[in-house]
């Protein structure tokens, strides 16, 4: 049973990919379910962002090339990601933002970096689909 804000994401999800598979060349629109970009346990904090979630078939979802088995297809949803949703702030990202805020003041390029990704969570804030 998904939560009220998950379920949201899901519908908005939907509504974007119009029920279709996303996968490249596939257009399907039979036993469409949703994949999480950012794996579920790694970016708890994001399991209900839509940002993060694309509508993928059950071959394409569950199949032996599917981002569950296949590296090219976590690296193309990656990609896709960025590309669709550039203001878009992963995990990691958030992880060394973290990190940085510590070494800003004593390394100037963890200070320039740590003001960049500042920044990237600004925009991402301001800009994330609300659910």
């Amino acid at each position: 049973m998904s939560s009220p804000s998950l379920s949201r994401a899901y519908k908005k999800v939907d509504e974007r990919d119009h029920g279709i598979c996303q996968h490249p060349g596939c257009g399907s629109t039979q036993r469409i379910s949703h994949h999480h970009i950012e794996a579920r346990s790694q970016a708890r904090d994001r399991v209900d962002c839509v940002e993060n979630i694309i509508t993928l078939c059950y071959k394409n979802h569950q199949g032996n090339e599917g981002p569950h088995e296949s590296a090219k297809w976590r690296e193309y949803w990656l990609q896709w990601q960025k590309k669709t949703y550039p203001y878009y702030m992963t995990k990691a990202e958030q992880n060394e933002m973290e990190r940085l805020a510590l070494r800003r003041f004593v390394d100037e390029k963890a200070l320039a970096r740590y003001e960049e990704l500042v920044e990237k969570w600004r925009v991402w804030n301001e800009n994330k689909i609300r659910v």
